[in-house]
């Protein structure tokens, strides 16, 4: 069960911070006269949600789980998650040396699994 968090912890972390990404081209930030002023998009909310519930995941995790394997666990996955969504989803340009970088970070994983 624990891991079924753990992958729904990956996942949500991922997407909260792609869709941070696709949400902020609408944020528009102002401050005047004693007023703060915050305008976001849906997008930007959902990633906070998503983000929000990550967090409160994380927390079950590293109550049931050693420390010193979540963290580096979750860091690997959620980063390889957020170089492939953002290829996939943002279309943005990935090197080879990006590439090979997962190809490292999924080596890793498999050693501290």
């Amino acid at each position: 069960m624990i891991f079924v968090l753990f992958g729904l912890y990956v996942l949500l972390s991922a997407g909260g911070l792609i869709l941070f990404k696709l949400g902020s081209q609408d944020l528009n930030i102002s401050v005047s006269k004693n007023l703060f002023e915050l305008k976001i998009s849906w997008l930007m909310l959902l990633g906070i949600v998503c983000y929000a519930c990550s967090f409160l995941l994380w927390l079950v995790i590293v109550s049931k789980l050693n420390l010193s394997f979540a963290m580096p666990l979750s860091v690997g996955l959620v980063n390889t998650l957020v170089l492939i969504g953002s290829y996939f989803v943002l279309h943005e340009t990935i090197t080879i040396t990006q590439w090979i970088g997962v190809a490292v970070i999924i080596f890793g994983l498999f050693l501290i699994a």
